[in-house]
């Protein structure tokens, strides 16, 4: 059973993400419901539920258990080419993350589905470093 509000502006953005993905079909909230929307994309059917996540920016293996319960939630579906179970964790200041659940751990994918290059963790400290010469290169030229 999931603790504390329902995530409503959470699921109104993640609509948004899901709609580009294919049809989506929304669960009634519930404590006995295992996801919170199905996206149904060519033949491929994708379960999902929605998190806030205090801390966005952990390991895989921390997000794995910071979200165990939902996680085990979503491992209950049927195991099939044509069935993905996700993830989505999103912070109160709006940066998403997603992630697929396997049978044996969790993979980060991009919002689109697909795999992840390269980690969440990587691209915010590439942009972090990015934000920081700009800042600096700014301050350098006086303006």
């Amino acid at each position: 059973m999931t603790r504390g509000r329902p995530p409503k502006k959470g699921l109104a953005d993640a609509m948004t993400v899901a709609t580009g993905r294919g049809a989506v079909m929304c669960f009634m909230r519930s404590s006995d419901n295992l996801c919170d929307f199905m996206i149904k994309s060519n033949d491929k059917l994708v379960f999902v539920s929605v998190r806030k996540a205090i801390r966005l920016s952990e390991k895989l293996e921390k997000m794995e258990r910071e979200f165990q319960e939902p996680i085990i939630w979503l491992r209950s579906f049927p195991v099939s080419a044509n069935i993905i179970r996700e993830l989505w964790t999103y912070s109160r200041h709006g940066i998403w993350r997603f992630f697929r659940i396997e049978q044996t751990g969790i993979v980060e994918i991009c919002q689109d589905g697909t795999v992840m290059k390269n980690s969440f963790i990587e691209v915010i400290r590439t942009v972090r470093g990015v934000q920081a010469r700009k800042k600096g290169s700014a301050l350098i030229k006086g303006e």
